[in-house]
């Protein structure tokens, strides 16, 4: 890093000397100095914002054997339902003008690579082919795909209803009703998956299409594992905002001022604890409707927890929240990706632990 920043100490150099020959610093050395000094401090910051960070997620194998012993692995459970493009409201600076088709298509890579079990529902006839092309190489046990009518959700049952919200002037988001529907139908999924006879994991993941989109062709596969000392009587979230920033504030203000407090792209629970928290979701979806207050899943999360509906919930959310930088990820990616790349991390933590017969210790690979 020395070696790359040596122009920047150059310049500085020669600035400072040229100052001091002219006396007053009137002439180009002041420039020189001060355009320096900015540069610099652009660099600087720069490699400290994109700079990776370990973040340590495997447990220490001599005390934490139970860890290493759980070989259960996730069920993963998603849906796409093709409502055409849309925008998204951004976060901060961060933004994507349209989100298309082809671009959750393009998403799709990182499923052929996901070794989990892996549920899936689609109204999209193009997307099913895809989407099992790239899981063919799996046992067929691995890949379950169901296609459904939107509209045979529980979800889309409150379409007209999410509508009368979005006449209202004071709504601001950009994208259309059908997509409030998308957002709040994961559940209506995740509870479809738990009625399946072949969905007997312990633990169940929803995740978004798009949630591993940073991966590239050349990554190889990989598993999630439930991370180490995760509690399996909550659900298990990615921390976007902390808490304290916004725990006086109402359902209103929550959706008026678009607070995020747990990302809703990834969502883990264990499969006794899923019922009641599907319930929970969609007492709250109903309630908030009445309130004239519809918006995306996220907003419904921060709702339920806030002052006047927190005391209605049995399960409560257990939130994880990375350093920026951690596996890489950046901008608004560590916020909210940070739970299912640690649940990545954890199946990588058995890989380099092998637990003998035993029972007594664990010899590095």
């Amino acid at each position: 890093m020395l070696r790359k920043m040596a122009p920047f100490f150059k310049c500085l150099f020669q600035g400072a000397g040229m100052c001091r020959k002219t006396g007053m610093c009137k002439s180009k050395g002041l420039w020189s100095l001060v355009i320096c000094l900015f540069v610099l401090g652009l660099y600087t910051g720069f490699q400290v914002m994109y700079t990776p960070v370990h973040m340590r997620v495997c447990p220490d194998p001599i005390y934490d054997q139970q860890f290493y012993q759980n070989n259960e692995n996730i069920t993963i459970v998603t849906m796409y339902l093709n409502i055409g493009s849309l925008t998204k409201t951004s976060f901060w600076f961060f933004s994507h003008s349209s989100y298309t088709t082809d671009t959750y298509k393009q998403w799709l890579i990182s499923w052929g690579k996901l070794n989990n079990k892996v549920i899936a529902f689609f109204d999209d006839d193009a997307f099913i082919t895809q989407f099992r092309l790239l899981r063919s190489h799996l046992p067929e046990s691995h890949t379950k795909v169901i296609k459904i009518n939107r509209y045979d959700l529980p979800a889309f049952k409150n379409l007209e209803r999410v509508k009368e919200v979005v006449k209202n002037p004071s709504f601001k988001v950009s994208y259309p009703p059908e997509y409030t529907c998308v957002m709040n139908a994961k559940y209506d999924a995740l509870d479809e998956a738990l009625k399946m006879v072949d969905s007997q994991s312990e633990y169940i993941a929803w995740m978004d299409i798009g949630l591993f989109r940073r991966l590239e062709p050349s990554n190889p596969p990989f598993i999630l594992r439930v991370p180490p000392g995760f509690n399996s009587s909550k659900v298990g979230v990615s921390e976007v905002t902390a808490r304290q920033t916004f725990a006086s504030f109402s359902p209103e203000e929550i959706y008026e001022k678009n607070i995020v407090w747990v990302a809703g792209g990834y969502i883990l629970a264990h499969r006794k604890v899923l019922p009641k928290f599907i319930s929970a979701y969609r007492s709250a979806v109903d309630r908030l409707l009445d309130q004239g207050l519809a918006d995306t899943d996220q907003q419904v999360l921060a709702s339920m927890y806030s002052p006047p509906m927190a005391h209605q919930q049995e399960v409560t959310l257990s939130t994880y929240s990375c350093p920026r930088g951690s596996f890489g990820l950046f901008g608004h990616g560590y916020l909210y990706f940070c739970l299912p790349y640690i649940c990545k991390e954890s199946a990588e933590c058995h890989k380099q632990f092998r637990l003998p017969e035993n029972g007594l210790s664990i010899t590095p690979m």
